[in-house]
């Protein structure tokens, strides 16, 4: 994976944080040994923009404009920003270098067997 992925990656991440920091989402920082909850909050909040995503493809919706008034999205695109969007603010809050993340994980799934050695 190019090296300029890794910085923009990150860079996005950390906008992503910003916004949500102006907008109240961040009051204090994240320390991992003593708050269990807000790791918890990151994860429901990731949990439910996927779950918006099913819901959406239920409902034969993925190609149908999003709810938010002004939004030119999809319904597909828009819940896979948030998910993405989710992700990375989550891995800021983390203090998690996810550009890096990414590329490792992308170069160690090259390595792996086709499907990662399951059936189907």
């Amino acid at each position: 994976m190019d090296p300029s992925h890794v910085i923009a990656i990150n860079q996005v991440s950390a906008e992503v944080y910003k916004i949500a920091a102006d907008h109240g989402f961040h009051p204090d920082a994240f320390t991992e040994a003593t708050d269990l909850g807000r790791l918890a909050k990151f994860c429901a909040n990731l949990h439910g923009e996927i779950s918006e995503l099913w819901e959406a493809a239920r409902k034969g919706a993925l190609s149908k404009s999003c709810d938010k008034d002004g939004c030119p999205l999809t319904c597909a695109e828009e819940e896979l920003a948030d998910i993405i969007i989710r992700a990375m603010d989550t891995a800021i809050a983390l203090d998690i270098d996810l550009g890096m993340a990414i590329c490792t994980k992308s170069l160690y799934n090259k390595t792996r067997p086709h499907m990662h050695g399951k059936l189907a």
